[in-house]
């Protein structure tokens, strides 16, 4: 399949997601009751985010896999999504959606697997699962302050790590790297702007995420 078609429909069928993405944010139903009072955001980027978000990867994945690994990939958009509206919204990853994302995601890299033949990157994807959420417990534990992180943080790593474990190493070292990159400068700007201070807290899930989402456009 032409690469250009395959990010096109994956795209035409993100966007009816985003829409009831969107609507079922807006009841604000992931807020705890200590959170009630947190100020209501927009969520209306998630109409335009995601479905060119699943252009770009459909195109990206088909071109430089397949299109059975790229309709794989695409399926956990709508979860990563959502975790990123929701800690933007409440600065919390919730377990609903962390803890489903590893299942979830080495269902994806056997999926890939099938459609592909090679049974070896699903080992690797699973090693990753352990070793990214393992490398950002540490981060935690050892740095002041959790160096900025959670375990919510951790958990997604969990699932971030077997989705681009699946690809390469290089995807999820690439992966991280852009996550932190893409955190640092958006901390900066706020800094610069005086919107924010060396200490406050910064939601760092979505870009982790991002991070993520840049790996897939390489390709793995």
């Amino acid at each position: 399949m032409d690469p250009w078609l395959a990010g096109v429909i994956a795209g035409c069928v993100a966007a009816p997601v985003a829409v009831l993405l969107r609507t079922r944010l807006r009841t604000e139903r992931h807020r705890r009751d200590d959170e009630a009072d947190t100020p209501t955001r927009s969520h209306a980027w998630l109409l335009v985010a995601l479905p060119v978000t699943a252009l770009l990867v459909g195109h990206a994945l088909t071109d430089t896999h397949s299109a059975g690994v790229a309709v794989a990939y695409c399926c956990s958009l709508p979860v990563l999504a959502a975790l990123a509206a929701i800690d933007l919204d409440v600065h919390r990853l919730p377990d609903a959606l962390t803890l489903p994302l590893v299942p979830l995601a080495i269902l994806i890299a056997a999926v890939c697997s099938a459609v592909t033949g090679e049974w070896f990157p699903l080992l690797r994807a699973v090693l990753a699962g352990v070793c990214l959420p393992a490398a950002y417990l540490v981060m935690v534990l050892a740095s002041p302050g959790g160096a900025g992180l959670g375990l919510g943080d951790v958990k997604l790593a969990a699932g971030l790590g077997v989705l681009l474990g699946r690809l390469s190493w290089s995807a999820v070292l690439a992966g991280t790297v852009s996550g932190f990159v893409l955190g640092g400068l958006w901390a900066a700007g706020l800094l610069l702007s005086r919107r924010a201070t060396r200490h406050s807290h910064i939601a760092f899930g979505p870009f982790m995420i991002g991070g993520a989402i840049v790996a897939l456009l390489g390709g793995g």
